[in-house]
């Protein structure tokens, strides 16, 4: 066959069309245009503008229009399931009613305007002042027939119904349309509509708004009595691939037992959703044969054959044929079938049936081969329709909203195309141009898809890469051994002063130290914790949380950030540092609004790092002093123990204890040996040991040689204001071990405040306990102890601990007052706190 040349001329322009509810009916020269909103558009071909603009409340999803031109009625149905009823003007009239201006009347419609309300509509046909609706309720097709209203509401005259049929695997298209709309296969069965066609016999054919047939294969198709009477019959294709018909016009049968029969019977199932019934391949008496287009490419052709010698009755037969699918949309004349596959438009040749062809059996039938005519995106087709040239044309809406005419060629004869006019190889060069603009266009846009979702892995690939080499090191978030993460974060406080008053505050370092480069979308995490809410679940929970989004770290770089601790009350406080990243920084941005929707909840994934704690050896001052509307003072020893407890998390309640006169004592004792080994201090005097084990309690450095601090004794402010000091000295006990003397560092806090010394001596204890965690490596090194000096600990820790148990039962009978009972745990505390076990 000859390849088909056209010409495509642009008519006008309106938004995205969705596929499953897209429609355009011709009346006169008048368009009806719907794209799947809540409007339908009245477009006036000659002037080529839109005229009329009608707004409904909901999406409109069918549109039928009566054949009446003396009374042009527009049947709407929307996604409320409303049949709202509208009057069109004339098309003769159309024009010369407008106003002259070019902006379009629009017209909102009310619900005074709906004749029929329900929700399970599906699809409707105006045939022979006859309204037909199609609604899905269950497991049932029904169709019910109305009287077309007049002024009168409407009347029903008859109801048939059709069971559905389980087909959920034909819904499962192997050809899907992605490049329309992004939808499940359960989504697009239900977004599948029916088509309702009506068939007229070719004598008694008077609208121009539906098919006809030749009388002969009409008569054999649907009866003697519908041929009889002329009756219309409506042919329904369903989601299901069935293709059902029953006639209009005649009078409901009854059956053998008195029940009322359906007139209702299948003539075919294609197994796939339909998308057009018709009819083409006119003769001398009309059309002989009737076409059906599946959704999948299935094609029915119902042809009659021709009377046999032996006069025998004339009978038809099915055709089936396969076209390259997914088809959207068809339409057809009298020789071609039109049909658009979203990627292109095809025109089928169909031919009239040979004498010889007529006898062959199914394999033999020629094959059909279709012709492109060079136009993509084609979602909606009416026509063919001749204009007032004399050149057939077909009405087009592509997805983008384009409305598109497009000029068929008018002959096929070879002579003529073998000559061409200079105007006419201007016109041959400009479609050709423009066909290749369309496919450039499209090309660019699948490009441009194409990049973004390569970005788009790209990324998400770093994304998991980096969560993967988080989660494998998952564990060692120590303190001690947080330089081997390759993404870690450490800290180092310090006091500022701002307007006059003394705040701590703790700069955190986020460390790249991967072979992976952090891109946008990536955020430091940084919640602030008080240890003392996780010992009770009374407490108050005072977390807080400081994000801090960034655009790009690379390997080896840092990123320095600093948040307030605000209350240095709360101390000890953990600080959780995490990585989250955003799942929105995946997609363009054009994407990321409508993905945003869909993540809702699950925007973002949140990978854990390791765990800063800054306790009160963190927040001493070395230098300077504090501004006096900083400092926290405390009366007596008793607020110094309830604050600390309250900085712990116990409850407390007030009771009175008399100071004690100079500064508080606590000492920690520790192996020299074993502070050596631990600390890998290269030292040998006692003046440079001491100093570097100040060094790595006051600035967490684990070599004297980066040593700061270079005596035994440290000066400072603790956090509420009250100097403290810090000293180190190294002694010799001689009765201790059986192995000979040892040597032993002694760690001694002084100072006023009780609470001072409280914290750090729990801070101490904290280092000690992550240094000492690993004792694998000493296990051999276990000292003989002296069993006289080790009774005298344990007598001296028992008869404290009968002191305690006294003063416990004395103030549970009453026996001694608030304040004595307060005087005898006090000095037990000093004891236990002055007189302590050695680490060794």
């Amino acid at each position: 066959m000859d390849a088909m040349r056209c010409s495509v001329e642009y008519l006008s322009e309106f938004s995205d069309c969705q596929s499953h509810a897209s429609r355009i009916i011709q009346y006169d020269t008048n368009l009806i245009l719907t794209c799947g909103d809540s409007h339908v558009l009245v477009f006036h071909i000659q002037e080529n503008r839109v005229t009329t603009i009608f707004h409904y409340e909901t999406p409109v999803i069918y549109v039928a229009l009566s054949g009446d031109k003396l009374r042009l009625t527009l049947y709407v149905l929307c996604e409320n399931g409303g049949l709202y009823c509208t009057t069109l003007p004339p098309p003769s009239s159309s024009s010369a009613s407008v106003n002259k201006s070019s902006d379009p009347v629009v017209t909102r419609v009310s619900d005074d305007c709906i004749v029929l309300k329900n929700i399970s509509l599906r699809a409707i046909i105006i045939v022979e002042k006859i309204l037909v609706t199609l609604s899905l309720h269950k497991s049932t097709w029904s169709f019910d027939v109305y009287e077309e209203p007049g002024s009168k509401p409407l009347q029903k005259l008859a109801c048939f119904q059709v069971t559905t049929v389980n087909t959920q695997a034909t819904h499962n298209f192997s050809n899907t349309k992605e490049d329309v709309i992004n939808l499940t296969d359960e989504e697009k069965s239900r977004k599948s509509s029916p088509v309702l066609t009506c068939i007229y016999p070719a004598v008694s054919h008077k609208s121009e708004l539906h098919p006809y047939l030749e009388l002969r294969l009409f008569r054999l198709l649907f009866g003697v009595d519908a041929s009889l009477v002329n009756s219309p019959v409506l042919l329904c294709g369903l989601p299901d691939g069935r293709i059902c018909c029953f006639p209009l016009l005649l009078p409901q049968m009854d059956g053998p037992r008195g029940e009322q029969r359906s007139p209702i019977r299948v003539l075919q199932s294609l197994e796939q959703p339909i998308v057009f019934i018709g009819t083409c391949v006119s003769g001398d008496d009309g059309p002989q044969c009737l076409v059906a287009l599946g959704q999948r490419g299935k094609l029915l052709l119902v042809r009659s054959k021709e009377t046999s010698s032996e006069s025998k009755e004339p009978d038809y037969r099915f055709i089936e044929h396969s076209v390259r699918g997914p088809v959207l949309c068809a339409c057809a004349d009298d020789k071609y079938l039109f049909y658009s596959t979203l990627k292109d438009l095809q025109a089928l040749r169909l031919t009239k049936t040979s004498p010889e062809t007529e006898g062959a059996t199914e394999p033999q039938q020629p094959a059909l081969s279709s012709n492109s005519l060079g136009v993509c995106r084609v979602i909606a087709l009416a026509g063919p329709y001749n204009n007032a040239k004399g050149s057939v044309h077909l009405l087009a809406l592509s997805s983008s909203g384009r409305l598109m005419q497009v000029n068929l060629p008018q002959g096929s004869n070879k002579e003529n195309k073998s000559k061409f006019s200079s105007s006419q190889a201007g016109q041959r060069v400009k479609d050709l141009l423009s066909s290749i603009g369309n496919i450039w266009e499209k090309a660019e846009s699948l490009k441009h898809k194409l990049q973004e979702n390569n970005e788009s892995l790209k990324r998400l690939n770093q994304v998991m890469s980096v969560c993967n080499l988080l989660l494998a090191n998952d564990g060692n978030d120590k303190e001690l051994n947080k330089w081997i993460q390759p993404i870690s974060c450490h800290g180092v406080t310090r006091w500022r002063s701002l307007l006059q008053k003394e705040s701590l505050a703790l700069t955190c370092v986020l460390e790249n130290a991967s072979m992976y480069t952090l891109e946008q979308g990536w955020t430091l995490c940084l919640q602030v914790h008080p240890s003392s809410t996780s010992q009770t679940a009374n407490t108050e929970c005072t977390s807080r949380t400081y994000s801090f989004p960034f655009r790009k770290l690379d390997c080896g770089e840092k990123l320095d950030v600093t948040i307030p601790l605000e209350r240095v009350g709360e101390l000890p406080v953990n600080i959780y540092c995490s990585l989250a990243f955003t799942l929105t920084a995946l997609f363009s941005s054009e994407a990321s609004e409508a993905v945003s929707q869909l993540l809702k909840d699950m925007g973002s994934i949140s990978v854990p790092l390791n765990t800063l704690t800054v306790d009160w050896l963190d927040s001493l001052r070395l230098e300077g002093a504090f501004s006096p509307g900083n400092i926290i003072r405390h009366n007596t020893a008793a607020d110094g123990i309830q604050a600390f407890l309250r900085s712990k998390g116990v409850r407390t309640q007030d009771s009175a204890i008399v100071p004690k006169s100079g500064p508080l004592p606590v000492v920690v004792r520790i192996s020299s040996e074993l502070l050596k080994s631990k600390l890998h201090l290269s030292a040998t005097s006692g003046v440079e040991i001491c100093s570097s084990v100040l060094n790595w309690l006051v600035y967490k450095k684990e070599t004297a040689e980066r040593a700061t601090i270079k005596t035994q004794v440290i000066c400072a402010y603790s956090p509420d204001g009250q100097p403290v000091k810090l000293l180190a000295k190294e002694m010799t006990l001689e009765d201790f071990s059986l192995e000979g003397p040892l040597d032993v560092l002694e760690i001694r806090v002084e100072s006023l405040s009780l609470v001072a010394v409280c914290g750090l001596h729990h801070a101490i204890l904290r280092r000690l306990q992550v240094l000492l965690q690993d004792t694998t490596a000493d296990r051999g090194n276990t000292k003989l102890l002296q069993a006289q000096r080790l009774c005298e600990t344990v007598r001296h820790v028992e008869s404290l601990y009968k002191d305690l148990q006294d003063a416990y039962n004395q103030a549970a009978l009453g026996g001694s007052e608030t304040n004595k009972t307060s005087e005898i745990l006090f000095h037990i505390f000093l004891q236990l706190r002055a007189t302590p076990l050695i680490i060794i």
